[in-house]
């Protein structure tokens, strides 16, 4: 469970500043904001991408769990997380 709230805290204090997240899928995903919950029994949280406040730019609006991030990057590709372990 702490990986799993560490991309959370990470995804939710960069709130406005790019963030890159790569998927166990492959998706490398771009990042803005997000809004995050936790359904009961579940022990990752669920993210939903760029909705709110609504980016500048268009952006695509992705969904995934946080047990599914591998990796977190900065715009400049500064890792910020990066998952270790099964």
């Amino acid at each position: 469970m702490e990986h799993e709230d560490r991309v959370s805290e990470i995804l939710q204090s960069r709130c406005g500043e790019l963030t890159v997240g790569v998927l166990q899928d492959g998706r490398r995903l771009q990042i803005h904001n997000v809004a995050w919950g936790r359904d009961m029994g579940a022990t990752c949280d669920h993210i939903t991408t760029n909705i709110s406040p609504t980016p500048s730019e268009a952006c695509q609006v992705d969904y995934f769990h946080t047990s599914e991030v591998l990796r977190l990057e900065d715009s400049s590709g500064g890792v910020l997380y990066e998952h270790r372990g099964p």
